[in-house]
């Protein structure tokens, strides 16, 4: 009896919830990790023996029962509870650090792969390009180093994530050093305060606030102060993508919002769809789980802000084109100050010969603004040679 009541355990599990993933209706959306899961994929005998791994049907067909595994979440809290039970520090490249720090570590081979190589070798080609355009301080470049870069101080005993200043000195031979924004330099000095959120892979409003300063500062323009914005937490409850890869309690990370504290700036932001709105902050976002939307909103392909405001603040007639990843979303409330128009492109998302809108919208300025991971493993970055 005792050897059929296993079996019996055994087959509910294999074949119960199997049967119960199947039969469930299949989720399009994870709130938790934020991302589209994958569907059933349509089967045919092209992609039965598809040597290609991406296009075969049994490895769509597995990405699709992972993703829509009943109890998914549940099942990875399960998971990492047994594992940091045995005191593994490192849990689906997650790193578990001091002060409540989530942080992600990230595979040496998407900084080494032909795809990094060629995004940096497009990257040099489009900064050519526009120099001759828009003259030698008419294009810069920041691609921001990741969490396990600069608080190294914070990782657990022996761990050993890639390097990423070998990547970074690839991105700055191939712009130039006129053209090249050290984040990386500016970030490390400021590595003790609070730049990167604990549970999320996205730098804080501060640590973009830093960045903003070095930017403005390489065109000559005169960055605002902390002192300039009237600063407000409106959310300590966020927490972030990478807490959402290990489901595992942390302290959550709190949200900023720096508005302009003296100065009477008018914003009027326009998404792709043609909706727009009157700020550069979206107070709904923060009643949900994605709570860094609150900085512009989810990620969009084109994004137009048009600001306003006393003498001596925006430059009339001068146009900022910011291509981006989502670093960009709080970044853009500083850099909005100072020019009449600014344009956010996510590459992703935008189908349109990028040469086109530059031409059309009159664009003064370029910033090409990603993390390093984002820059190195995204394989829309060509686009910016259309």
């Amino acid at each position: 009896m005792r050897n059929k009541l296993t079996i019996a355990i055994f087959l509910v599990l294999v074949f119960g919830l199997t049967a119960a993933s199947l039969l469930k209706k299949p989720v399009e959306f994870s709130e938790n990790e934020n991302r589209y899961l994958a569907q059933m994929p349509e089967f045919s005998l092209d992609s039965l023996f598809s040597s290609d791994e991406d296009k075969k049907f049994t490895s769509l067909y597995e990405t699709f029962i992972t993703d829509q595994f009943v109890m998914r979440d549940q099942w990875i809290r399960l998971k990492t509870y047994t594992e940091r039970a045995t005191f593994k520090q490192d849990i689906k490249n997650v790193f578990f650090c001091s002060d409540d720090y989530l942080i992600e570590n990230y595979p040496a081979g998407d900084f080494t792969s032909q795809t990094a190589a060629n995004n940096i070798s497009v990257l040099g080609q489009f900064v050519e390009q526009y120099q001759e355009k828009l003259g030698e301080n008419g294009v810069r470049v920041m691609i921001t180093p990741t969490a396990s870069q600069i608080l190294k101080d914070k990782l657990p005993p022996f761990a050993s994530p890639y390097d990423q200043q070998a990547f970074l000195d690839s991105v700055r031979s191939a712009v130039g050093e006129n053209v090249y924004l050290d984040a990386a330099a500016t970030l490390s000095g400021h590595k003790n305060e609070y730049i990167f959120y604990r549970t999320d892979h996205h730098w804080t409003a501060r640590g973009a606030f830093y960045a903003y300063q070095l930017w403005a500062d390489s065109l000559g323009l005169e960055p605002w102060q902390e002192k300039d914005f009237n600063i407000t937490e409106v959310s300590d409850s966020f927490l972030g993508t990478v807490y959402s890869k290990v489901n595992f309690p942390n302290k959550a990370d709190s949200i900023l919002c720096y508005q302009p504290e003296s100065a009477k700036m008018n914003y009027r932001l326009t998404a792709f769809n043609g909706t727009s709105r009157d700020s550069l902050y979206v107070p709904s976002a923060l009643e949900g789980k994605d709570k860094y939307t609150f900085y512009t909103g989810q990620n969009d392909p084109l994004i137009s802000i048009q600001s306003s405001g006393p003498e001596g603040t925006v430059e009339r007639g001068r146009k900022l084109l910011i291509v981006k990843d989502s670093y960009a979303h709080s970044f853009v409330p500083f850099a909005a100050n100072h020019f009449e128009e600014t344009f956010m492109v996510d590459l992703r998302y935008y189908n349109q010969p990028l040469s086109q809108l530059i031409e059309e919208k009159g664009i003064t300025d370029i910033l090409v603004l990603y993390n390093t991971e984002n820059f190195a493993t995204d394989t829309s970055i060509p686009k910016m040679l259309k």
